[in-house]
């Protein structure tokens, strides 16, 4: 099995909410804008360090910026929970 599609952060989700972009964020955290948009698009995930300081610049408690798991029974996506393996 192989995941696919597997969503672990809100980072995109949340700059979308607020109006604000990638290059914003990149620049605030002083990283360069690829990382940024690893972490946007789930092919990388940031540092806890690096996640904090993005909570903080974003206004939002750290936990709002990763993808609880458990919710699956809530009726979130597939592409919203932890793991999505097909």
């Amino acid at each position: 099995m192989t995941a696919k599609n597997v969503e672990l952060n809100r980072i995109r989700h949340v700059l979308e909410e607020q109006g604000r972009t990638q290059t914003w964020l990149a620049k605030r955290l002083d990283l360069a804008f690829g990382t940024v948009n690893g972490w946007c698009n789930n092919r990388k995930q940031p540092y806890l360090t690096d996640l904090v300081r993005a909570a903080e610049l974003l206004e939002v408690a750290p936990a709002d910026l990763i993808v609880d798991g458990t919710k699956k029974e809530k009726g979130l996506s597939e592409t919203q929970t932890f793991l999505n393996l097909t």
